[in-house]
């Protein structure tokens, strides 16, 4: 099987490198994949149908697109896995709903499913205490333990309290670029890290099902 996997940005790549390898073993061996990263998540279009404005390359703007042209492209044994996050939007069902609606636009409809990381990638590193620990060793555990797994509390901000000197008021003072580089730095040092068969995020959890059963689908 091969993955189309799109996502937001180069933190979410540098993350799913590595955790496609534990998901579904070496490259080739038999499966294939391709990660596209986006300038950010965006919004969906007013029209989904019309030609996206190229100055916007942000992953949603661009959804409608893509998902058309996968589904002149892809061959019998490729998917589409599109990885977003929740963010604060207070309903995951009707928006991974409007995600699933963008697909009755193709014609024929491709091979997809939407994942969507509950409030952000980084409660991934949460569910996995364990790695998050060996990547941080210095980490405030008074911190870490107040979290409420996959809850929408502001979840990068509470890792950088952990982890981050000065905490996310800190990191945030640096600017966008810096907070950027940094999630791209967490996700670089505790996800080769994780056991990816316990993990406490449920996002995690059905985003590694998601791409079991297609590789199964696909054996």
């Amino acid at each position: 099987m091969h993955f189309e996997i799109l996502v937001e940005g180069q933190s979410e790549r540098t993350a799913l490198e590595p955790l496609l390898t534990k998901i579904l073993g070496g490259y080739r061996d038999p499966h294939t994949w391709r990660i596209h990263k986006h300038r950010g998540v965006g919004v969906l279009p007013t029209d989904p149908a019309l030609r996206p404005d190229p100055r916007n390359p942000s992953l949603l703007h661009n959804l409608p697109s893509k998902l058309r042209a996968y589904a002149k492209s892809l061959g019998g044994d490729e998917v589409v896995i599109v990885l977003l996050d929740l963010d604060d939007r207070p309903d995951c069902r009707a928006f991974k709903q409007e995600l699933a609606n963008l697909l009755a636009l193709c014609n024929p409809i491709p091979r997809c499913k939407f994942r969507i990381a509950i409030e952000e990638l980084e409660a991934w590193y949460f569910g996995d205490r364990l790695a998050l620990v060996a990547a941080y060793p210095l980490a405030d555990v008074e911190v870490l333990d107040t979290y409420v797994q996959d809850s929408q509390c502001g979840t990068w901000e509470k890792l950088a309290d952990a982890i981050f000197p000065g905490g996310h008021v800190a990191l945030k003072a640096k600017g966008r670029n810096q907070c950027l580089e940094q999630k791209r730095l967490w996700a670089r040092d505790i996800c080769p890290r994780m056991d990816i068969g316990n993990n406490e995020s449920p996002s995690f959890k059905s985003f590694r099902d998601a791409i079991r059963d297609c590789a199964l689908v696909g054996a």
